[in-house]
C-alpha cells in the first residue's frame, strides 16, 4: 500500500472502455452489418460482468492509469490484441484469472497485481532470480542483550557490542513504525556510538510509515524525492514534478553514524525509506542493489468485483536518479557467498559494523 493522490479522470470502472485494434474488428463488422440491414446477425452486448467485459475493463484500466509503459518497453495494444480474443462468454473464472495474470505479467512490475476472492497474482521476477543476501538466523549470533520489539514485531532491536546498536524494520505495512523506532532509540540509549539499521527483504507498505521512521534521523527538513502523477489517459500524460520533503518526527532523534543494510528484496515504500536516508549526513548504505519498484499503485475494481492495482506515478531520487526497474545501488556493495552461509556469516552486517565503527572513531 502506498499513500498518494487519487486520479481524477477516466470512466467509471464498471463501464466498458476503449479496446485495442484486434477487438475493434468485431465492432467494425457489426457496424457494416447494421448498415446493410442484417440486424439478425448482431450480437447483443455482453453483460458488464461477463468474462469479455471483465477482460476489456482490466485492459482499459491499465491502459489509462499505468505509468511505466515506455520504461518497461511494453506495447499494451499488442498485448490486448493477443490476449483479449482468448476470453469468451463461456470462459470459466479460473481461466479468466489466468489470462488476465499473463497480461499483467508482461508489465514485469511487482505493483501491477490482481485479486479475486480466492486468488492473488503479482510479479515476483524483480527479486526471485537474485541472491537473497539475508539470513535472519545469522543476525541473532551477532546480537547481545537486551533485545526489544515494537509495532507488532515489525521493529526489533538489540546491541552489537562496541557501543553499537542494531535496529531492524521488516515491513512498512504495519502502523506505528515511527513510534517503534522511538522505542528502539530510547532503549539503545543516547550513548550509542553508531547504529546498524537493517531493512533487507522489506517489501514496503506505506510511505507515510517509511517517512515517519526516517524522520527520526534528521534534525531538519530535507527534500528526498521527486514524483509526477499520471494526469490523463494518454501514456505520456503526467502532471508537474512535486518535491517530497522529509520532516523531523517523533520523540527521539539519532544523528550519529548509521549504516543501512539493503538487498534485492527492498522494494516500494522501503525504497522510499532508502531515498530519505540517502540524503542524510553520516548515513551509508551497505549490501546489494534494491528491487527497483516505486509504484504507488491504485486499486481499480473490475465489473465482477475483482481488483487490479495499477501503478500511477513516476519517482526520482532527490538528485534526479531514476531507479524504476533498476534499483538503488548501495554505497558499499557486499554479496553473501555460499561459503559465508556455510560458516553462518553475515558479511553484509560485518561490513556495516566496520563502517560504522570507523565513522564513530573518526569523530567526523
Amino acid at each position: 500500500m502506498r499513500s498518494g493522490k487519487p486520479a481524477t479522470w477516466g470512466r467509471r470502472t464498471r463501464r466498458r472502455g476503449a479496446v485495442p485494434a484486434a477487438p475493434m474488428a468485431f465492432l467494425g463488422m457489426a457496424l457494416v452489418c447494421a448498415s446493410a440491414g442484417c440486424a439478425d446477425l448482431l450480437l447483443s452486448p455482453e453483460p458488464e460482468d461477463s468474462p469479455p467485459e471483465v477482460a476489456h475493463a482490466l485492459w482499459t484500466e491499465v491502459d489509462q492509469y499505468y505509468s511505466y509503459f515506455d520504461v518497461n518497453g511494453v506495447d499494451w495494444d499488442s498485448i490486448g490484441s493477443e490476449y483479449l480474443p482468448r476470453v469468451t462468454p463461456s470462459t470459466p473464472n479460473n481461466e479468466l484469472f489466468n489470462v488476465l495474470s499473463v497480461m499483467l505479467s508482461k508489465l514485469r512490475d511487482g505493483h501491477a497485481t490482481l485479486d479475486s476472492p480466492s486468488r492473488h497474482y503479482e510479479y515476483d521476477g524483480w527479486y526471485s532470480d537474485y541472491p537473497r543476501n539475508y539470513e535472519p538466523a545469522f543476525v541473532g549470533t551477532y546480537l547481545t542483550q537486551p533485545r526489544g520489539s515494537a509495532a507488532g514485531g515489525a521493529v526489533i532491536w538489540g546491541r552489537l557490542g562496541a557501543g553499537l546498536g542494531y535496529l531492524r524494520i521488516s515491513t512498512f505495512r504495519q502502523s506505528g513504525i515511527g513510534e517503534g523506532v522511538d522505542a528502539a532509540l530510547a532503549s539503545l540509549g543516547a550513548s550509542m556510538r553508531g547504529l546498524v539499521l537493517d531493512v533487507r527483504s522489506n517489501g514496503g507498505g506505506s510511505d507515510r510509515e517509511s517517512e515517519a521512521a526516517a524522520g527520526r534521523f534528521t534534525a531538519e527538513r530535507v527534500m528526498y524525492r521527486i514524483v509526477r502523477y499520471k494526469s490523463g489517459p494518454a501514456h505520456d500524460a503526467f502532471g508537474p514534478k512535486q518535491e517530497g520533503w522529509l520532516e523531523p518526527a517523533g520523540s527521539q532523534r539519532y544523528l550519529g553514524p548509521v549504516a543501512v543494510l539493503t538487498n534485492r528484496g527492498v522494494y516500494s515504500a522501503a525504497e522510499d525509506f532508502l531515498l530519505a536516508m540517502r540524503v542524510l549526513p553520516r548515513v551509508t548504505t551497505v549490501g546489494d542493489t534494491t528491487g527497483g519498484g516505486s509504484g504507488n499503485p491504485m486499486p481499480r475494481e473490475l465489473p465482477n468485483g475483482w481488483v487490479v492495482h495499477v501503478p500511477r506515478w513516476r519517482i526520482w531520487a532527490a538528485d534526479g536518479t531514476f531507479f524504476e526497474g533498476v534499483g538503488l545501488a548501495p554505497d558499499s556493495t557486499v554479496q553473501m557467498t555460499d561459503a559465508d552461509r556455510m560458516k553462518g556469516r553475515d558479511t553484509i552486517l560485518e561490513r556495516a559494523i566496520r563502517i560504522v565503527l570507523a565513522e564513530a572513531n573518526s569523530g567526523s
